[in-house]
């Protein structure tokens, strides 16, 4: 496949993935104004099929392009990989969270404060949230801006990492240049995290981790 078509075939992938979110929002909507709850519930029916239409045109993608249509175990080695990359997204959003509340007097990014403006909507959009944000978007997100970009686009690793990194911090609402750096660099590790295990799985379980604790902190507060 040429380039053009990559590029057109990855962005509808994009595209998809930030549909759940709009339709979050008119779930809250239609709460707010007391309709139909069966129209929410089809709306939600919807949310999760755009998961699972996600996941499978990325992962024939993926297997196409790199050949490889045998998902492989993770092992102690990747564990350990996996361990001290969280180690690492946890300096860095520490240290790039600090430098936004010293400069800009946030103590959140926008990002989040979009997520608990979404699982405030409603009930079903708490538990919608809550379960896509755990379980489905690490594994979509991770076939698309790993799994995809980086097979699909250059042959020089860096290129790869960094495509991976930008696009995926491009994506997640930011207002100041540490809260999009937060993103950027979790986007960079997780893509190193594959490059260097060559299994997705291993970017997953890490995604788990990220917005399982994330989430669980929401909650809690």
């Amino acid at each position: 496949m040429g380039w053009l078509g990559r590029v057109l075939l990855t962005a509808g992938l994009i595209v998809g993935v930030v549909i759940p979110p709009m339709l979050l929002k008119l779930i809250n909507q239609l709460y707010r104004q007391h309709q139909l709850t069966a129209w929410q519930i089809t709306l939600a029916g919807v949310y999760l099929l755009i998961f699972v239409i996600l996941a499978l045109a990325a992962t024939a993608l993926m297997r196409h392009y790199t050949g490889n249509y045998q998902s492989e175990n993770l092992q102690h080695h990747d564990w350990q990989i996996i361990g001290m990359a969280y180690l690492t997204i946890l300096i860095f959003e520490g240290g790039f969270q600090f430098i936004n509340q010293l400069l800009y007097h946030q103590n959140q990014t926008q990002n989040n404060a979009a997520i608990k403006n979404l699982m405030a909507g409603s009930p079903l959009s708490l538990w919608l949230m809550a379960l896509s944000a755990v379980f489905l978007t690490p594994i979509v997100e991770e076939l698309v801006f790993r799994g995809v970009l980086t097979n699909l686009f250059f042959q020089q690793e860096w290129l790869k990492v960094g495509l991976s990194g930008i696009v995926f911090g491009s994506l997640h609402s930011s207002s100041t240049l540490p809260s999009f750096l937060i993103y950027v660099t979790m986007g960079l590790v997780l893509a190193i995290v594959y490059r260097l295990t060559r299994k997705i799985r291993a970017a997953i379980a890490l995604h788990f981790v990220i917005n399982g604790l994330a989430i669980t902190i929401m909650l809690l507060h």
